[in-house]
């Protein structure tokens, strides 16, 4: 008998580095033809922890539409590498599948990590910006709410601050720019007073929001960014993607000078509070996977690299469920974070076995965990 552990997948916009691919890929997991995603790095981590410990575990590679909290229940420890409740969402899922993907992360007996209370301090991006805003992290000035949005308040507190743009977002369950409006104060206080009123009801189920200035460089472009990963506790790679250009051109491996080390220091910081948050039946555990993105202004002109003079800021913060950006990073994203996996899945059996929760073949669980941390030199891993 082998350790079963689900990975939860759907990623057709995060692709492997070219020529990487596992030759074996499943055809049936293969979302897109297009080269942007064809062979998914999600998909080729699970993959590639099969391979690793191909005694040990098995691998139960979740696409989205199967999620269901009795699957789940079914193997030892499920790690969400895509698909969530925002995604189920944005994807248009019927009310049932999106309850069951809900359920799929609070019902404890689906072991799914990352764990409901750190997951949500992740998604709901008012929880880490109070702790940020607390901890001296520099960020955009926000303004908060928290229950349901409010155009004749917005357009108040926008006048009160005085900025003649701003921008507005769901800030729970959203991504990818869904749920957003942005504009001059002017416009909205006049002809576009009634879009104010159209986002508020296209948006009417949403509880939590995001009210910004629109935050440009100096040449009038949206602020660039630099998104730090961190795997298993350690920053490993960060990469640049232009605030406009979304072709190549606009991502690439950050180059070192002294943006890549601001940012780095920056992240770092915000690290450490993402760390205070992450748990795992109730104690500290590292996340396996966090970007952290960096956001970046020059005090003139569009160019920030190599310049001494930037503003920098938290922009966001990310749990695994999130794009990796493997083809522009300098390791192979897929090993190494499918090497960190099998490490995070043998602290999250441990986990369960020490809180004497419930865990399906239990002697024979226990036993492999022992193994594998012996293997893998886990000398924290008692169970």
């Amino acid at each position: 008998k082998k350790i079963r552990i689900g990975i939860l997948v759907g990623k057709d916009f995060d692709p492997v580095k070219k020529g990487t691919e596992d030759p074996n890929y499943p055809k049936h997991l293969i979302l897109s033809q297009d080269d942007w995603g064809k062979y998914q790095i999600d998909v080729s981590t699970a993959l590639k922890m099969q391979q690793l410990h191909p005694v040990e575990l098995e691998i139960d590679i979740i696409p989205g539409k199967q999620i269901t909290p009795q699957r789940l229940k079914k193997n030892h420890v499920n790690l969400n590498f895509w698909y969530d409740v925002g995604v189920a969402i944005m994807n248009g899922g019927s009310k049932q599948h999106i309850d069951n993907v809900m359920k799929a992360h609070k019902d404890p007996d689906c072991r799914l990590d990352p764990s409901w209370d750190y997951y949500d301090w992740v998604l709901n991006k008012t929880r880490y910006m109070t702790q940020c805003i607390k901890a001296g992290i520099p960020m955009i000035d926000t303004i908060m709410y928290k229950d349901g949005f409010d155009p004749k308040k917005c357009m108040k507190d926008v006048q009160k601050k005085g900025w003649d743009k701003f921008f507005v977002k769901v800030g729970h369950f959203s991504f990818f720019g869904e749920g957003a409006i942005h504009g001059k104060t002017k416009d909205f206080l006049g002809d576009r007073a009634k879009d104010l009123e159209s986002y508020a009801k296209t948006n009417k189920t949403s509880k939590v929001f995001l009210l910004q200035p629109y935050t440009l460089k100096p040449n009038g472009e949206v602020f660039d960014e630099v998104r730090n990963f961190f795997v298993d506790g350690q920053w490993r790679y960060s990469v640049f993607t232009h605030g406009t250009d979304g072709s190549d051109a606009g991502y690439y491996e950050e180059p070192d000078g002294p943006r890549k080390e601001a940012c780095k220091a920056l992240a770092e910081r915000v690290y450490q509070e993402v760390l205070k948050s992450s748990t795992w039946q109730g104690k500290k555990i590292n996340p396996l996977l966090n970007r952290i993105d960096i956001g970046v202004v020059p005090k003139t002109g569009s160019n920030s690299l190599h310049r001494t003079d930037n503003t920098y800021f938290l922009n966001e913060i990310e749990c695994q469920m999130t794009t990796w950006l493997g083809r522009y990073s300098p390791v192979m994203v897929q090993d190494v974070v499918a090497q960190a996996a099998v490490k995070h899945s043998v602290e999250l059996l441990a986990g369960l076995l020490n809180s004497k929760k419930k865990v399906p073949d239990e002697a024979n669980v226990r036993k492999l965990v022992k193994l594998l941390a012996s293997r893998l030199g886990l000398k924290h891993i008692k169970v």
